[in-house]
């Protein structure tokens, strides 16, 4: 599997809060085999802990929560269309309505998970492709578009 998979893409995701919409997009990591057996758990706290230590809110209402970890068989990013803005960040008041989240594995974690990142917030930093994802009707749509700018 690809690192942007249409596997990994959810449109319209409806949620309450943050902590469902990190749930939800690691259940869907997970589900296509990209975490090693029972490493949901270790996954997401990875997630959380990079969360608790700095707000992956990016702006524009995206936020890109990543997480290294041993958990992580092989590299995969998933994207979220959430069906209404959850609150990101209390403290910045920061909300968010797409969402990359970023697993890689614990031994490739240092240029990799940072070359996605950097990536994915330039793209997000375009008009263009803001403007592309929030109009994108499926999920091969949003993969061409993330395609187009990431890889």
């Amino acid at each position: 599997m690809r690192i942007f998979s249409t596997e990994t893409v959810m449109l319209h995701l409806d949620v309450e809060d943050k902590e469902q919409a990190l749930q939800q997009m690691g259940r869907k990591i997970e589900a296509t085999h990209s975490l090693k057996p029972g490493g949901f758990d270790n996954f997401m706290y990875a997630i959380n802990k990079r969360e608790a230590e700095f707000s992956t809110a990016v702006g524009y209402d995206y936020a890109i929560p990543h997480g290294k970890s041993e958990a992580v068989a092989v590299p995969v990013v998933a994207f979220a269309r959430l069906a209404k803005p959850v609150l990101w960040d209390a403290d910045e008041d920061d909300w968010a309505q797409n969402i990359f989240m970023i697993a890689v594995p614990e031994e490739s974690a240092g240029d990799e998970h940072i070359r996605i990142l950097m990536k994915l917030a330039s793209a997000i930093m375009e008009d263009d492709f803001r403007d592309r994802i929030a109009v994108a009707e499926n999920e091969l749509q949003v993969i061409d578009i993330i395609s187009s700018y990431v890889e």
